[in-house]
C-alpha cells in the first residue's frame, strides 16, 4: 500500500475554493441552500488570492505573532488592505464602490455568520446573491490574474484559472437575471 498524499499551496487552495464556489453555483437554482457554500468558497478563494498577492516573495510577512506567542494569519481585512498598496513591481489593486459594498455584505452578513452559526434558524433572500459573487469574482481575478507577481501557477492551471472564472461570471450573469 503506497501512501497517498493531499498537498495544498496558497494559490491552489484559493484556487480549490473557486473551484467549488463554480460547482456550487452550478447547483443553486434546484438547491437555494448551495448559496451558503457559494458563500464560504467565494470568501475563502478572495482571502487565500489576497493572502497570496499581501506576502509577495515572504511568507512571514503575512503572519502575525500574538501576545501568547501563537502565529495566525492576518485578517482578510488587513490582506485586502496590503494588496490595495503598490509595492515594487506590483500594481495596486483597485475596487469599485459596488464591489466593496459585496465585499463587505457577504464577508459580515453572510460568511461570517455562516462559519459561526448561532443556534436557531435564518432565512436569507437569496435574490442579491448573483450580483455580490459576480462582484467577488471580479476581484478575485485582479488578485490571481493580474497583480499576483509572484504566482506559481502553471500554463495548465492559469488556463483553468480563467475558465473557472468566465464559468462564474456567466452562471451568475444568468442567475442575475433569472432572480429580477
Amino acid at each position: 500500500m503506497s501512501d497517498r498524499w493531499a498537498r495544498f499551496d496558497t494559490e491552489s487552495n484559493a484556487m480549490d475554493s473557486l473551484e467549488k464556489t463554480a460547482q456550487f453555483l452550478r447547483t443553486v437554482k434546484d438547491n437555494p441552500e448551495d448559496w451558503k457554500w457559494v458563500i464560504v468558497s467565494s470568501f475563502s478563494s478572495l482571502y487565500g488570492f489576497a493572502i497570496q498577492v499581501a506576502k509577495g516573495s515572504d511568507d512571514r510577512s503575512v503572519i502575525q505573532v500574538t501576545k501568547k506567542g501563537h502565529e495566525r494569519l492576518i485578517t482578510f481585512g488587513d490582506a485586502l488592505k496590503k494588496c490595495k498598496q503598490s509595492l515594487g513591481a506590483r500594481a495596486a489593486l483597485e475596487t469599485s464602490k459596488d464591489e466593496d459594498d459585496s465585499i463587505n455584505k457577504i464577508q459580515n452578513e453572510f460568511r461570517n455568520k455562516f462559519e459561526h452559526f448561532n443556534p436557531g434558524s435564518w432565512s436569507i433572500e437569496i435574490s442579491g446573491f448573483p450580483s455580490h459573487i459576480f462582484n467577488i469574482v471580479n476581484v478575485i481575478e485582479r488578485l490571481a490574474l493580474d497583480i499576483n507577481f509572484y504566482s506559481h501557477l502553471s500554463i495548465s492551471q492559469k488556463d483553468n484559472l480563467k475558465y473557472v472564472i468566465a464559468e462564474c461570471k456567466f452562471i451568475t450573469s444568468q442567475l442575475g437575471k433569472m432572480y429580477a
